[in-house]
């Protein structure tokens, strides 16, 4: 199968952002390089691909190949996924804005809010905070990590229909955690999902609602919605997964297999939300330079050195010391600090960083996942587009 990899840029200066349909051809050897490796990335195995930059001196968006290999809908400046766990941000942020406005506090316990026929189930809740959760320091078991894939399984058994936190949560149920509240590191989605339904009891109000009011329309952010709370969140590009090495795996082997029934209906605080490329750069770029509703001491709960906890086995792009904050890695190398946070599942794969001493913000996205083949080259061209702006502070 010959993959469709026509590219489609834009160049945007200053506020100038090119109207829907307007194509600009890239004006530097930078962006034309960029270009060629959207272009070369696209293959049987990444449908499609789509890029977002903001530096000091413009922004910059391309895209090559498919959103939908079916109906040969390319993909664009636009098109939207899911963003696995890039989305954690989000979670981190919408918890750091309402300690701000005093509507709930980062260290108290969450016992009160975990509903009453789980509270007995999970370990150590009368001593578990919600920045726990959220930084990884919780000591709670991965879901995923339970039994024999059972986690996919239940997924696929039930992938027509809406599943939320709750879903996710009950395989977490009696079983050993990893270590005590705040004795060490381990990154665990079933955190977040934990702290999404203590958010939502305490406050009493839908999580997509709680993250349209405080985050999503004081950032701008226009191109994200919330899985199973907005309706256009479901309108997001195919997602796809070929199977190629396992022959009992619970996907279908050697056929590509879209999963975005799948994905969009299983709707978890660890993976919240579908957006574009550009507003995943926003939203991180937002964080970090602390543009309102982010403010000094929001930045500081979510980033600050008093609070980041020293992270182990998750990705870093420029060999620097890595530390985990609320939903945002925070990578300290050589020539400043790199900010930045990505998401994998079925089907997906999504980056967004954010180069602190140049001032660039990144965003990725491409319609594949969870495969070698796919995240590999992805997760190569994160690393060349870092270095790639990573070396000076102008474009």
């Amino acid at each position: 199968m010959a993959c469709h990899a026509d590219l489609v840029s834009q160049q945007l200066r200053g506020a100038q952002h090119a109207a829907p349909g307007e194509l600009k051809q890239p004006e530097s050897e930078r962006h034309r390089q960029i270009d060629f490796l959207l272009a070369d990335l696209v293959s049987d195995f990444i449908p499609g691909v789509s890029v977002y930059i903001d530096t000091p001196s413009g922004r910059y968006a391309a895209s090559a190949g498919y959103a939908d290999l079916q109906t040969r809908a390319p993909m664009t400046s636009q098109t939207r996924i899911p963003n696995g766990s890039a989305g954690k941000k989000l979670i981190g942020l919408l918890v750091a804005i309402l300690d701000d406005k005093q509507l709930l506090r980062l260290d108290e316990s969450i016992l009160p809010w975990v509903p009453e026929d789980m509270a007995g189930r999970i370990q150590h809740l009368e001593v578990m905070t919600l920045r726990q959760l959220l930084n990884h320091s919780a000591g709670i078991v991965e879901y995923n990590d339970v039994g024999e894939l059972d986690f996919i399984r239940a997924q696929l058994a039930q992938q027509a229909n809406r599943k939320g936190n709750k879903f996710a949560l009950r395989f977490v149920l009696d079983q050993p955690p990893y270590f005590e509240p705040g004795e060490g590191f381990a990154y665990s989605n079933s955190g977040y999902v934990l702290a999404g339904i203590v958010i939502e009891n305490k406050l009493k109000q839908p999580l997509g609602q709680l993250l349209h009011e405080h985050v999503l329309e004081p950032l701008g952010l226009t191109e994200t919605f919330v899985k199973g709370y907005d309706v256009a969140a479901d309108d997001v590009a195919s997602g796809y997964f070929f199977n190629m090495e396992e022959p009992d795996f619970v996907l279908p082997y050697r056929e590509r297999y879209n999963t975005k029934q799948l994905i969009v209906n299983t709707a978890l605080a660890d993976a919240p939300v579908a957006s574009s490329a550009q507003d995943m750069a926003k939203l991180l770029k937002a964080i970090v330079a602390k543009e309102k509703p982010v403010n000094e001491r929001i930045h500081r709960n979510m980033v600050g050195d008093a609070y980041l906890q020293t992270a182990w086995w998750l990705p870093r792009f420029l060999d620097g010391a890595l530390f985990y904050g609320l939903g945002v890695m925070v990578e300290k190398h050589e020539g400043g600090v790199l900010y930045h946070h990505g998401g994998n599942e079925f089907g997906y794969i999504t980056q967004s960083v954010y180069l602190a001493n140049q001032d660039v913000a990144i965003g990725l996205i491409a319609n594949c996942g969870a495969q070698d083949e796919c995240d590999e080259p992805v997760i190569a061209l994160t690393e060349t587009l870092n270095t790639l702006f990573s070396a000076d502070s102008s474009d």
